[in-house]
C-alpha cells in the first residue's frame, strides 16, 4: 500500500546537459574516509519503533500538513520487509523526473506515537527549519550517501535537534515514554562524531594552508595572468587552471565538488558554435567588461561596437583587490549570505551548498558567484530596457536554478564570467542610437547572424542561427518563446481542486472516517492558503502547469548527478 502527498506546484523544469556523459562516482571530501562516521546514511534516516501504540489514532495523518510541499513530492510506501524494530525510513529519490521523498513504513507505524513524533520532528528539521530550500534534502542525502563525514554528522545533529527543539512539538512530551531514551541515544552518537571531527578538522587545516600558500603567490602575478584578463583573451584553459587553484576543494562535499569538476571540464572544451543555444541577459546596471584586440584593452564604446564585451559576477566585479585575489571569495562566501541559512549560519548549509546558493542568488544576486541568463528575450528585457545582450552558449555550462522560488523567470546560471567569444550581440541605447527601442530583439538577431558570417563563412549565418534556435527550442522545452504552444487546458489549477486531489490520495488510509477526512481537508486547505500567500502559488501554478506539458530535454543538477 502507498499513498502520495503531492506537490501542488511540483517543479519539473529541467536543465543542464542533454548529451554529456557525467560520471556517477562516489566523490568525497579528500580526507572524509579517514574520519570514521559511527553511522551510515541508512541508519541516520531510519526511525525506530516503540511499544507506545494507540490503535484509534493515526498520528501521521493527524499532522500530515508538515508533508505538504510547494516543490517536492512525499510518498508513503508500506514496506513489509522492514525489520520489527524499524517504524519509518526516509528515502529521498528521483523518479520520472520528479524530486520525491519516499517514507517507508511498517505495518503499525502510523499508530506508534513515539516513532511518529520523531519522524515529524526530524522531517521538520530537514525541510522547514535548517535549510532555505526544500531541495537541500536531496543534496544533503546525496553527500551523506557518498560517505561524506560532515554530511553524515549534519544528519546526526538534526536527529538530536528534532527531539530537543521545542519550536515544533506536534504531540507534547507528557506521555512520550521513550523520548528521553531517544534523546540520550542521539546525544551519544553526536559525541562519537565530535571525536572524529577533531581528526577531520586537523587534516582539513593542513590542506587549506597548502592551498593558501599557492594563492598568496597567484594573487600577485602580472596583469596578463589575472583572471579577468584571461577571460578577456578567451584563454579558457588558463582561466580554468587558475580557478582550480582557488577553489576550496577540501571544504567541498561530493555534490559541490562534482559540480565544479564538471564545469571546469566543459569550460575548457565547449561545443562548436552550431551546437550551442541562444540565451539573453538584460544588463542595465551591470559592469561591462571590455575585450582585447592585439593585446590592447578596448574602450567601452569600442567594445560595444566591435561586439567584444563580457560580464563577471558581482562577486568578482564589485569586490576589491587584484582579480585573482577576488577569487578567494569562493571560500569566504561560505560563511556569508550566499552560503548560509536564514540566521546566517553555515552549520548545515555546508552540506547542501549548491541548492543553498542557487536559492540565495534568486533572492538577492548581489555578491553572488553566478550570472543569470534566460532563454526568453521578454524576460531578459525586463532587466535590460537600455542595454541587452544575446549569447551562444554551450548548454552544458548553464544550470537551471531549480531552487528559485521565481520559476517564471526561467533563470539559468553560469559561474563567475562569460567569455567574449560567447557573446552573440550587445545593444546599448547610448551607442546604437539608430536602433528603435522596440526592435532590439531584431537588432540582436541581425548582429548575431553577422557574427556567424564572420566566424563560419559568408552565406552561413541564417542557416546556423536557425540551427541554434532549434537547439534552444529542444533544450529549453517547447513552452518557451522560441515556438508557440497551445494553451494548456489543465493550467488553471484551483485551490479547491488541489486540496481535493490531496485528500483523495489519502482517503483509502482514512478508512472512510468522514470526521477525520474533514479534519485533514481543513488542515490541507489552511496549509495551501499559507503557501499561496507566501509564494503567489496560484499564479506560479498556472505557469508551471504550462511548462510541464512540454517535453523537457534536460535535467537539473540533482537529477543529473543522482546515483
Amino acid at each position: 500500500m502507498k499513498f502520495f502527498l503531492p506537490a501542488f506546484l511540483a517543479l519539473t523544469l529541467l536543465i543542464s546537459s542533454c548529451s554529456s556523459n557525467y560520471q556517477h562516482v562516489y566523490l568525497d571530501r579528500s580526507i572524509a574516509n579517514e574520519a570514521l562516521a559511527p553511522l551510515n546514511v541508512d541508519q541516520l534516516m531510519t526511525i525506530k519503533s516503540s511499544s507506545n501504540f494507540t490503535k484509534d489514532i493515526n498520528y501521521i495523518q493527524k499532522r500530515s500538513d508538515i508533508f505538504l510541499s510547494a516543490f517536492i513530492h512525499v510518498e508513503f510506501v508500506s514496506d513489509p520487509t522492514l525489520p520489527p524494530e524499524t517504524a519509518f525510513k526516509i528515502l529521498p529519490t528521483i523518479e520520472n523526473q520528479k524530486h520525491k521523498v519516499k517514507i517507508l513504513f511498517s505495518h503499525e507505524a502510523f499508530y506508534d506515537r513515539n516513532a511518529s513524533n520523531e519522524l515529524l520532528r526530524f522531517y521538520d528539521q530537514l525541510i522547514h527549519s535548517k535549510f532555505v530550500s526544500e531541495y537541500s534534502i536531496f543534496e544533503l542525502y546525496y553527500n551523506a550517501k557518498s560517505q561524506d563525514f560532515l554530511s553524515l554528522q549534519a544528519l546526526a545533529k538534526l536527529r538530536y535537534l528534532g527531539l530537543t527543539d521545542k519550536s515544533y512539538n506536534p504531540f507534547g512530551d507528557s506521555d512520550l515514554t521513550s523520548l528521553y531514551e531517544r534523546r540520550t541515544y542521539w546525544a551519544n552518537i553526536q559525541e562519537q562524531f565530535e571525536k572524529q571531527e577533531t581528526l577531520y578538522k586537523k587534516k582539513i587545516k593542513i590542506k587549506t594552508e597548502a592551498r593558501k600558500s599557492v594563492m598568496d603567490a597567484l594573487d600577485k602575478v602580472s596583469d596578463d595572468q589575472q583572471f579577468r584578463n584571461l577571460i578577456a583573451r578567451n584563454d579558457r584553459k588558463g582561466a580554468a587552471k587558475l580557478l582550480r587553484s582557488y577553489l576550496p576543494w577540501e571544504h567541498m562535499p561530493p555534490f559541490e565538488k562534482l559540480f565544479w569538476e564538471t564545469h571546469l571540464d566543459v569550460m575548457v572544451n565547449p561545443l562548436p558554435l552550431d551546437q550551442r543555444v541562444l540565451v539573453y541577459r538584460g544588463i542595465d546596471g551591470d559592469i561591462i567588461q571590455t575585450g582585447e584586440v592585439a593585446g590592447k584593452k578596448l574602450s567601452r564604446t569600442e567594445a560595444i561596437l566591435d561586439q567584444k564585451v563580457f560580464l563577471m559576477s558581482t562577486m568578482m566585479s564589485k569586490n576589491q583587490g587584484t582579480w585573482n585575489r577576488r577569487l578567494r571569495s569562493l571560500n569566504t562566501m561560505y560563511d556569508k549570505y550566499m552560503g548560509t541559512d536564514k540566521v546566517l549560519s553555515s552549520e548545515y548549509t555546508k552540506s547542501a551548498r549548491i541548492s543553498n546558493m542557487f536559492f540565495k542568488h534568486a533572492e538577492e544576486p548581489s555578491g553572488s558567484p553566478f550570472l543569470s541568463y534566460s532563454p526568453s528575450f521578454k524576460i531578459a528585457s525586463a532587466f535590460g530596457k537600455q542595454t541587452n545582450t544575446a549569447y551562444f552558449v554551450d548548454p552544458r555550462l548553464m544550470y537551471f536554478n531549480f531552487a528559485s522560488r521565481f520559476p517564471a523567470e526561467l533563470e539559468f546560471l553560469i559561474p563567475l564570467a562569460s567569455f567574449p567569444e560567447d557573446l552573440a550581440a550587445v545593444y546599448d541605447y547610448r551607442v546604437q542610437t539608430d536602433v528603435d527601442p522596440d526592435e532590439v530583439e531584431k537588432f540582436l538577431r541581425k548582429t548575431a547572424i553577422e557574427k556567424i558570417e564572420r566566424e563560419m563563412g559568408a552565406g552561413k549565418g541564417e542557416e546556423i542561427f536557425e540551427r541554434i534556435v532549434k537547439n534552444s527550442s529542444e533544450f529549453f522545452t517547447a513552452s518557451l518563446d522560441f515556438k508557440s504552444t497551445n494553451p494548456n487546458p489543465h493550467a488553471a489549477i484551483t485551490k479547491a481542486h488541489a486540496v481535493d486531489d490531496f485528500v483523495k490520495t489519502i482517503s483509502d488510509v482514512l478508512k472512510d472516517d468522514p470526521e477525520q477526512l474533514n479534519e485533514v481537508k481543513k488542515s490541507a486547505l489552511e496549509t495551501y492558503e499559507a503557501l499561496e500567500k507566501e509564494s503567489a502559488a496560484q499564479e506560479l501554478a498556472n505557469e508551471i502547469a504550462a511548462m510541464n506539458t512540454s517535453k523537457a530535454a534536460c535535467k537539473d543538477l540533482i537529477q543529473l548527478f543522482w546515483k
